[in-house]
């Protein structure tokens, strides 16, 4: 490779194209990987104890300590399905190292 500067005249609406291009190339490759399109059902407290298997005590503290999002509508909660995938991956990602 050479340090040599090489000039030529574009004209600019293809030096913007080639530079926008480069640009959608570049921020593609440094996103972060997309998860699967998944359906953002609500799921009720019960149907989320059920499919992570805990107690209610357990989703109640999970809740309190903000280790899971959840949405209160009038009186009830609710927890988006794609959210709760989300904490799993975290979870098994950064979980707690064996001692």
């Amino acid at each position: 490779m050479t340090n040599d500067l090489i000039f030529s005249s574009i004209p600019l609406e293809e030096f913007k194209t080639v530079l926008r291009d480069c640009i959608k190339i570049e921020l593609s490759a440094s996103a972060p990987p997309q998860i699967p399109s998944i359906s953002d059902d609500l799921l009720t407290e019960n149907e989320v104890r059920d499919f992570l298997h805990v107690s209610k005590v357990t989703l109640k503290k999970w809740r309190d300590d903000k280790k899971i999002p959840f949405y209160r509508i009038g009186s009830r909660i609710r927890y988006k399905k794609s959210e709760i995938l989300l904490c799993l991956n975290t979870v098994r990602k950064y979980g707690r190292t064996a001692k």
